[in-house]
């Protein structure tokens, strides 16, 4: 009798540890970019954080109080009319046909 308790909790304790595995590294539904900024005026920017659908995070800077967030769908089912890209160092979406444009030189 000891032995099936001992095992019944060994396969509650399983459970428990085997479900809190599968949210922690479940990845997020979306990306989030937050650009945090001086003060309220809202136009030296100091920092940012993204939230990357491949569950990685990228920081730089410092945060504040004053802060702008944006958010892009990881997986959708839509034709892609916008792609991740860098502008001036910073993460964020642009037009699908961006680098048809003379103004834009794509690597």
């Amino acid at each position: 009798m000891t032995l099936t308790k001992t095992l019944r909790m060994f396969g509650i304790i399983t459970t428990l540890l085997g479900s809190a595995a599968t949210q922690s590294f479940a990845l997020p539904a979306n990306q989030i970019e937050t650009v945090y900024f001086s003060n309220t005026t809202y136009t030296t920017e100091i920092g940012y954080v993204v939230r990357a659908c491949n569950g990685v995070v990228y920081q730089q800077g410092k945060t504040s109080r004053y802060r702008a967030t944006s958010s892009t769908p990881c997986a959708t089912s839509q034709p892609l009319n916008e792609i991740r890209c860098y502008v001036d160092n910073r993460l964020t979406t642009c037009p699908a046909n961006i680098c048809d444009s003379p103004l834009f030189d794509c690597h």
